[in-house]
């Protein structure tokens, strides 16, 4: 009886290998195969709903609004001087003052609300790559856990094959029931790491929900999707980066700050030169009500503040501009670093997924081979049931891998300009 079972069972499983196709990496992501989109369409509507990115642009309003006040700097400026005497006398001066030089007052006065504009609109977008960081920190474990589950229910359908052809065997008096036990610890184990991988998968899509504003039914799908299937080059990115980070240009609005300040310094010692047309309506010195006159001439101001304290001003701005030029500097570099950091990850990801994808052809083909072993009693059963172990987790190894290389590709993408969200280029002159 042993023998007949036995070479029936090995006829069995030589004729149901299982030849599976090589994993495909960029496999849609969820189930639903009705309603599938891109991460850039996800980050776009994060942008969109997000109340920072809705901060940001009222401070680039308010922005816009000072350069409007600045731009009145240029007009004639009217003034009233009531004052109230003795004796009834009284006295009115109305007076309009057109400003013809300044020594760079009003010029800087205009620069720096045009820096200030240029500040809030980068921060818009910087705003927006930070949230877009974010939203693909959450993908990345929305992309493993969904590989995660898949390669524990590959798993688990193994397992309890295995367990099936065991029950057999052990009604046929051929295995013991401690390997029962065994497989059932197996598949508690198992089933334990399928519910964290579903949790954490369910938490990641409700973060993006949250995020967006919109809930997440539809699948993500990788397949056509310009942001993974370009080849890369890292000094392209490298410049990219430079020309296109908001962070970058912010910072540069930010020497301009700093340099118009400068300016301001610089003018604070320079006279004010203006054209004043004045009309004075009686007078505190006399009695005399109808005394009228009309006068027009050249006014020239002079104010340098206490002691030497514009110099000291003029140097402490001084001191400014460079600041602001060494943390420029200092961020391309923070910068350079984290894309060198970003690219090795992708790299990294992109070298090894043909030797996890060998690894798990491999470990398959041992699997079944020990199954065929084990059924010739030529392996024991925890032969098996460990070999089933490691093609699960050569499968984890390939979602984990997986979402590195998806993510990291995006991020890439993020760094070097190629994810787009609307554009500020600067407030116009």
């Amino acid at each position: 009886m042993k023998p007949i079972y036995t070479g029936i069972a090995l006829l069995w499983w030589t004729t149901t290998v299982l030849f599976a196709k090589a994993p495909d990496v960029y496999a849609t992501v969820g189930n639903t195969k009705s309603c599938q989109r891109h991460i850039d369409a996800v980050l776009k509507e994060a942008y969109a709903h997000y109340p920072s990115i809705t901060a940001s642009q009222k401070l680039m309003l308010s922005a816009q609004a000072q350069i409007e006040g600045a731009k009145w700097n240029y007009f004639p400026t009217p003034s009233v001087d009531v004052s109230q005497g003795e004796q009834g006398r009284r006295g009115e001066t109305y007076r309009l003052d057109q400003p013809i030089w300044t020594g760079g007052k009003l010029d800087a006065l205009s620069d720096l609300a045009y820096a200030r504009g240029d500040e809030a609109s980068y921060t818009v977008q910087e705003s927006g790559y930070d949230l877009a960081n974010r939203v693909l920190g959450i993908f990345q474990v929305l992309i493993q856990a969904d590989g995660e589950i898949k390669a524990f229910e590959h798993g688990l359908n193994d397992l309890h094959d295995l367990a099936k052809m065991l029950k057999r065997r052990v009604n046929a008096g051929v295995s013991s029931e401690s390997d029962e036990a065994l497989i059932q610890s197996r598949i508690f184990q198992v089933e334990g790491d399928l519910i964290t991988s579903k949790r954490r998968y369910e938490m990641a899509r409700s973060q993006l929900e949250l995020l967006t504003g919109k809930p997440m039914r539809c699948s993500i799908s990788f397949k056509k999707d310009p942001n993974l299937s370009k080849r890369l080059d890292y000094s392209r990115l490298e410049r990219a980066l430079v020309q296109t980070h908001p962070t970058l240009k912010k910072m540069d609005a930010q020497i301009a700050i700093a340099k118009a300040e400068k300016q301001q310094a610089d003018a604070a010692v320079m006279p004010d030169v203006s054209l004043r047309a004045e009309h004075q309506r009686g007078s505190l010195y006399t009695n005399d009500p109808v005394n009228n006159e009309t006068i027009t001439y050249v006014a020239v101001s002079f104010n340098p503040g206490a002691g030497l304290s514009a110099l000291s001003e003029i140097e402490s701005a001084k001191y400014k501009v460079m600041q602001a030029q060494d943390q420029k500097l200092t961020k391309v570099f923070e910068l350079k670093d984290q894309l060198v950091r970003d690219f090795a990850d992708y790299t990294a990801a992109l070298h090894r997924l043909e030797s996890v994808k060998q690894t798990i052809a491999s470990s398959e083909e041992v699997l079944e081979s020990y199954k065929r072993l084990f059924l010739a009693g030529k392996r024991q059963w925890l032969d098996l049931v460990n070999s089933s172990r490691d093609v699960t987790q050569n499968y984890t190894t390939l979602a984990s891998l997986r979402a590195q290389l998806i993510v990291s590709a995006y991020r890439l993408a993020l760094e070097s300009g190629k994810i787009h969200f609307p554009a500020y280029k600067g407030m116009k002159r």
